[in-house]
């Protein structure tokens, strides 16, 4: 993999991280078309998929700019745009049927079902890996290795993708301790389709999943060179559009889908309807049990905001908070959500989504009142006060290129001032957390809790935030060389 392809990786997945402010108030779909096409030339962006939806109807889905820029093709509603982890509520939804038939349940263990799959696990007598922890990033895997990441070999089958990737498999805690987001594990789960339902992935996803809910130009194939049906991945160098490769990541279920925005309405309808479609009657209302987390400690603990079973929860700063999933893939970003009370949603594909998102979400809010607030209680001073420390990330993504970048950066201060518990670190404003139970806490302007304080065996404490463990730390100090150490070691572990 050469050094600049390396850099567009990297700076294409920190793009999904940015988020851009408010723009003028847009009231109706003429107006929201046009502020889109606007940010698109501004931001040098070659082309956007974007379809908005409510339950029973399509507002509009199309495509803008150009899928090709050397022959002027233009984007259009058929256009193919890769979904890249989107791909992943689609595995789930076929894991889902396949329990729903009877052909697995969430709580077998992998070991028992695909014995030929080699891991890691040396708590497998106690705490083995079961499906349900594959499905909610609850296994313990590491994530893929920058040398796994991109596959050039189309003619791998699941099993060998897997085989490539064996460094990243081995649990790194108990599995259902903790949440850590792990491609892998939904390669795995695309090779179980394939091991019980006796047909390739893609084949059985299109067949049982994507045509039921009538999504006909979709698909799992990657193109090897510029596709009039597919859009072209671009960067601009401030001058001019320079052409991407297209790339296909290692197994096919955690990220090898390609739609367009007529499709992805449909799935967004589909998925706003809990899944109560005619066409597929084995999902009836799987939706609701797929938004919920329950193999994590924080889950079993009472905290129901997280990653479920292939989307999660987002948008908790806004009026209403949104279910899905986003994406990232080399020149585009993706990001579907919705929300089944309001009956409401969108998905767009784009170079940075985080320009459309905060337009998109208030647009669909903008005419209702702020959702209930959850109330709040008083809690006794004693235990707001054993609370107080530095919470330290103990569940990181990436477990050496992520693990003390997280430590260094990503930690919670926890202050009890007056009767109020308060919440700061790096970048992460001073704020107060307001108790839900002794234990769950919210932010003030969130619509939904996210912090929950447990306390082990051994009377040691931890923060757990949307299924991620902090666990309470005296706080580290690293020096200058000890930093440059691990970047130079890490470098070495994740590119050789």
């Amino acid at each position: 993999m050469t050094k600049k392809r390396l850099i567009l990786i990297t700076l294409f997945f920190c793009l999904c991280l940015f988020k851009l402010p408010a723009q003028t108030s847009i009231k109706t779909i003429t107006q929201l078309q046009d502020t889109i096409n606007k940010i698109l030339i501004n931001e040098h962006q070659s082309s956007l998929m974007l379809a908005v939806v409510t339950k029973d109807s399509i507002l509009f889905s199309k495509g803008f700019g150009f899928a090709n820029i050397d022959t002027k093709l233009k984007a259009t509603g058929q256009t193919l745009f890769p979904m890249a982890s989107i791909t992943k509520t689609f595995t789930a939804l076929a894991i889902m049927k396949l329990v729903k038939q009877g052909k697995l349940s969430l709580y077998d263990n992998l070991a028992k079902i695909a014995p030929e799959i080699v891991f890691t696990n040396k708590w497998e007598k106690t705490n083995p890996v079961k499906i349900i922890h594959l499905l909610e990033h609850t296994s313990g895997f590491d994530d893929l290795r920058f040398n796994t990441f991109w596959n050039n070999d189309l003619n791998l089958t699941e099993l060998q993708a897997i085989e490539k990737c064996k460094n990243s498999m081995y649990c790194r805690w108990q599995p259902g301790e903790r949440k850590a987001y792990s491609n892998i594990g939904y390669n795995v789960l695309g090779y179980l389709i394939e091991k019980l339902s006796g047909s390739k992935y893609e084949d059985y996803l299109t067949t049982e999943i994507l045509e039921p809910i009538g999504m006909t130009n979709s698909c799992f194939i990657t193109p090897t060179q510029p596709d009039s049906a597919y859009a072209n991945p671009y960067e601009w160098n401030g001058i001019k559009f320079d052409k991407l490769p297209f790339l296909l990541m290692y197994g096919k279920g955690a990220g090898a889908l390609y739609s367009c925005a007529t499709d992805m309405a449909k799935f967004v309808q589909f998925m706003i309807k809990n899944g109560n479609i005619d066409n597929l009657p084995t999902l009836y209302s799987i939706v609701e049990q797929m938004e919920i987390p329950e193999s994590s400690i924080p889950a079993k603990s009472g905290l129901k905001t997280g990653y479920g079973k292939g989307l999660n929860v987002d948008f908790l700063s806004y009026k209403y908070p949104f279910f899905g999933h986003d994406g990232a893939s080399i020149g585009f970003n993706s990001r579907y959500a919705y929300n089944r009370e309001l009956g409401v949603g969108f998905v767009i594909c784009a170079t940075n989504t985080g320009y459309y998102d905060d337009i998109l979400v208030t647009y669909l809010t903008q005419s209702l009142q702020h959702q209930k607030s959850i109330p709040t209680i008083s809690v006794e001073r004693e235990v707001l006060k054993s609370y107080e420390g530095y919470y330290q990330l103990k569940s990181p993504r990436f477990e050496i290129l992520d693990k003390y970048l997280e430590e260094l950066f990503h930690g919670y201060h926890i202050e009890w001032r007056g009767d109020s518990l308060y919440s700061y670190g790096f970048k992460r404003p001073d704020r107060v957390i307001l108790p839900v139970t002794s234990s769950i806490f919210k932010k003030p302007n969130n619509n939904l809790p996210s912090f929950l304080f447990t306390t082990n065996d051994e009377g040691k404490k931890s923060l757990d935030e949307w299924g991620h463990i902090l666990k309470r730390h005296r706080l580290q100090k690293y020096y200058f060389t000890e930093f440059w150490f691990w970047v130079v070691w890490s470098a070495e572990y994740y590119f050789s």
